[in-house]
C-alpha cells in the first residue's frame, strides 16, 4: 500500500519565539529604565559635582588672593633680609679684619711675651707701681675733698671780711668827706685871716693899735697853714688807706694772681648752671656766676683786651668771631654783663670746644684764660663711636676730662714755646670731683684754682 504524504501548514511564529521575543522585549525594558536610573543619578551627582567645583574654585581664588598677598610680603621680607645679610657680611668682614688685626697683635704680644720674660717681670713692676699710685692719687682725692671743705669755709670767712671791710671803707669814705670839709672850713678861715691881715697892714694910722691883733691872726694863720698839711696828710693816709680797703673788697679770689693783658673769659652756660643738683633749681646761682666773671675782670690790673667764650653743648665767640674787644672799664664789665644775663642755661658741658676757641686766639697774644664752671665735661671729642652708648656717665666724664687735659699738654698748651696760664673758677657746691679736676687742669697749666660756695 502506498504511503499518503501528509504535509503540516508551516507557521511563522511559534510559542517559543514568542515566548523569547517577549523575554527579549522584557530585558531591553530592564536595560532601559536601569541605563535611564544610572543616567539620573549620575546627572544629579554632576549637578553636586559642579556646586563642588564652584566651591573649590571660590576657595582657590581666596587662596590665590593669599597667595598673592604672602609673596608680595615674602619679597619685602627677602629684600630686607637681603639688606640685614649685606650688612651683616659687612660687619662680618670687619669683624673678620678686626679678628685678623687681633690675631696678629695677639701673636705679636705671644712673641714678645715669650721672647721677652724679663720685660713680662718689669710690666708687673709697673703695674704694681701703677696701683700704688692710684691709690695714693684716692688718698690725695680724699685729701683734695677735705681741702676744698676747707677751701669752702675759708671763701665763706673771706666774704664775711669782705663785707666788714665794704663797712670799713664806707666809713674811711664818710670820714675823707668830713676832712674835706673840716679843711675847706680851715682854708676859708686862713683866707678870711689873710684877707684881715693885708687890710691891717694896709692901714698905716692902726698899725700900731693892731700889731697885737696882726700877730694874734699871724699865729692863727701859721696855725691854720699846720692844720691844712696836717688835714692834707691825714687826707692822703685816709685815701691811701681807701684805696687799699677796695682792693681787697674787689679782690676776693683767694689764690689767683690777678694777672692778664689778653685774657679770655670761658663761661660755661650749660643746664647745670642753674641747678643746686640734679632736681634742686637755683634762681640766683647764675647771676651769681655773671657777676663773679665781672668781678674777675675789674680785678685785672692790666686787663687790655678780652673776649668771652660761652658753652653749652657747643662753644660759641660772644663778640664777633673772636676778635679782640678793647676792655673799657666799667662799659666793658656792663655789656659782659648784659651779654651773660641775656643767654638762658641748657644743654651738656662741652668744655673741649670752648678750650679749642680760646686757643685759636693764642697766636694773636692770649696770656690767660679765666675757665667758670660747675661741672666735669660731659660732650665733646674724646669718645669712640662705639662708646658713646655702651659706658657710663661716670665713665664717660672719666675718658672726656682725661681727653681735654692731654689735649692741653699735647696740642693747645704743650710745655715747650709759650704758655697760657689757665685759672679756674668753680661753682661746684659741694662736688670735690669737680674741684679736683679744675684744681689739676690749672695746675697743670700754671694757673690756680679756687671754688665758690653754695649760695
Amino acid at each position: 500500500m502506498a504511503l499518503r504524504n501528509r504535509h503540516k501548514q508551516p507557521t511563522l511564529v511559534s510559542m517559543w519565539m514568542l515566548d523569547v521575543f517577549c523575554c527579549a522585549l522584557g530585558c531591553v525594558t530592564l536595560l532601559w529604565l536601569l541605563s535611564s536610573r544610572a543616567a539620573t543619578d549620575e546627572k544629579k551627582q554632576a549637578a553636586s559635582s559642579l556646586q563642588d567645583l564652584r566651591a573649590t574654585q571660590s576657595v582657590l581664588s581666596a587662596v590665590r588672593d593669599d597667595l598673592t598677598t604672602m609673596k608680595r610680603k615674602l619679597n619685602a621680607d627677602i629684600e630686607s633680609l637681603r639688606a640685614k645679610l649685606v650688612a651683616t657680611v659687612s660687619e662680618r668682614d670687619e669683624a673678620n679684619e678686626k679678628l685678623a688685626v687681633a690675631k696678629t697683635d695677639i701673636s705679636t704680644l705671644e712673641t714678645k711675651l715669650a721672647t721677652s720674660s724679663t720685660q713680662a717681670v718689669l710690666l708687673k713692676e709697673q703695674l704694681a707701681k701703677k696701683q700704688k699710685e692710684a691709690t695714693d692719687l684716692t688718698a690725695k682725692l680724699v685729701a683734695s675733698a677735705q681741702s676744698a671743705e676747707d677751701l669752702r669755709k675759708l671763701i665763706r670767712e673771706k666774704e664775711t671780711e669782705a663785707d666788714l671791710v665794704a663797712i670799713r671803707a664806707k666809713k674811711v669814705e664818710d670820714q675823707l668827706t668830713d676832712a674835706d670839709a673840716k679843711i675847706k672850713t680851715v682854708q676859708k678861715a686862713a683866707d678870711d685871716a689873710k684877707s684881715n691881715l693885708a687890710a691891717m697892714r694896709k692901714t698905716g694910722d692902726e698899725l700900731s693899735a693892731a700889731r697885737a691883733t696882726a700877730k694874734d691872726l699871724q699865729t692863727k694863720l701859721d696855725n691854720a697853714n699846720v692844720n691844712i698839711v696836717d688835714l692834707q696828710g691825714d687826707k692822703k693816709k685816709l685815701a691811701d688807706k681807701f684805696d687799699k680797703l677796695r682792693i681787697e673788697s674787689d679782690a676776693k679770689f683767694a689764690g689767683i694772681a690777678m694777672t692778664g693783658k689778653r685774657v679770655v673769659f670761658a663761661v660755661d652756660t650749660s643746664g647745670s648752671m642753674k641747678l643746686l643738683d640734679d632736681k634742686t633749681p637755683a634762681p640766683t646761682k647764675w647771676p651769681i656766676v655773671v657777676e663773679t666773671v665781672t668781678r674777675v675782670m675789674r680785678s685785672l690790673p692790666e686787663l687790655e683786651q678780652f673776649q668771652v667764650v660761652v658753652f653749652s653743648r657747643k662753644a660759641s665767640y660772644v663778640f664777633g668771631s673772636g676778635e679782640w674787644q678793647p676792655y673799657l672799664g666799667d662799659v666793658s664789665q656792663k655789656l659782659v654783663s648784659e651779654k651773660l644775663s641775656a643767654i638762658e642755661p641748657v644743654g651738656d658741658t662741652n668744655m673741649y670746644d670752648a678750650l679749642d676757641l680760646a686757643f685759636r686766639l693764642k697766636n694773636k697774644g692770649l696770656d690767660t684764660v679765666y675757665l667758670f664752671s660747675d661741672g666735669l665735661p660731659t660732650s665733646g671729642a674724646g669718645l669712640a663711636p662705639d662708646q658713646d652708648k655702651t659706658i657710663t656717665d661716670a665713665q664717660r666724664t672719666d675718658i672726656l676730662s682725661r681727653h681735654v687735659r692731654q689735649t692741653l699738654t699735647s696740642t693747645w698748651n704743650p710745655a715747650r714755646g709759650p704758655r697760657v696760664k689757665i685759672n679756674s673758677v668753680g661753682f661746684f657746691f659741694e662736688s670735690p670731683e669737680v674741684g679736683a679736676f679744675l684744681w689739676a687742669m690749672s695746675r697743670e697749666n700754671d694757673g690756680s684754682f679756687v671754688g665758690m660756695s653754695r649760695p
